[in-house]
């Protein structure tokens, strides 16, 4: 799904202003329809690209509103009570404020290793935060991505490799900002930094970090937030620091999904 709102005025992370990487993009190993794929960019971009609205869906595209630029809705509408079901936030505002923290928190869940691992958490999930008519190719998608990198890798529904080594799948939420809004139906966009890999020196893809936008196309679902359409596209990427890359072993001590920060509120 294309984002409909293309002025990228205000939006310092959006793709029109991206500088573009040149060059390949590493650990080009997973083979799937017969096209070799970067795995990095497969668990980290393609992974969660899927359920978008399909021409004559009934859900409609927001145009650019009022409130999407720069009128108050934060204290308007239906007001939330987060709570969470199926360990997936849920019950937010029916305001721009409940759309971004929404779009953050499903994120955030999508962001842990037994996500990718584990087919009944990564079902559980889906189910939760998307609409009705986006569950089953999500899921379609999801389960065809996610079950052939986790082969590739060696990972088992633990999360852990047979060796130990944890799969580590870490997204976070930089920035994010409403670009189309209305009370039924809103588009957020996120600026998030990743970082995926296996915490293992032999492993063929080590803990790699990449930044991202995504783009979460909301609709009001029996009295909450839920995603018909989450799609990626280039954002900013800072300059890289001096520093050397951390040995992949040493991730290890980041503990696990046991240690994700809280969502949002």
């Amino acid at each position: 799904m294309t984002n409909n709102d293309n002025n990228s005025e205000g939006r310092p992370w959006s793709a029109d202003r991206a500088p573009r990487r040149s060059g390949p993009k590493p650990l080009t190993l997973i083979v799937i329809a017969v096209v070799v794929c970067t795995l990095a960019g497969l668990l980290i971009a393609n992974l969660f690209t899927s359920g978008t609205p399909k021409a004559g869906s009934p859900v409609a595209t927001p145009g650019k509103s009022k409130e999407a630029d720069g009128g108050n809705t934060e204290g308007a509408g239906t007001t939330g009570s987060v709570r969470t079901k199926d360990g997936v936030p849920v019950g937010y505002e029916r305001t721009k404020k409940g759309a971004k923290a929404a779009a953050a928190n499903f994120q955030a869940v999508q962001s842990t290793a037994l996500f990718l691992a584990d087919k009944d958490i990564r079902h559980k999930i889906t189910n939760v935060i998307m609409a009705p008519e986006s569950v089953a190719q999500r899921l379609k998608t999801l389960d065809e991505q996610s079950e052939a990198a986790m082969a590739k890798l060696g990972v088992l529904k633990s999360g852990l490799t047979q060796g130990g080594a944890p799969l580590i799948n870490r997204q976070a939420t930089l920035s994010a900002q409403v670009t189309s809004f209305s009370t039924d139906i809103v588009t957020v966009e996120l600026w998030t930094a990743a970082v995926t890999g296996v915490a293992d020196s032999t492993s063929k893809l080590t803990p790699t970090s990449e930044f991202n936008q995504w783009n979460y196309t909301l609709r009001w679902v029996d009295g909450d937030w839920r995603a018909v359409g989450i799609t990626r596209s280039a954002g900013l990427v800072p300059q890289a620091t001096a520093g050397q890359p951390s040995a992949p072993d040493s991730f290890r001590q980041l503990g696990g999904d046991a240690n994700v920060a809280p969502y949002s509120r």
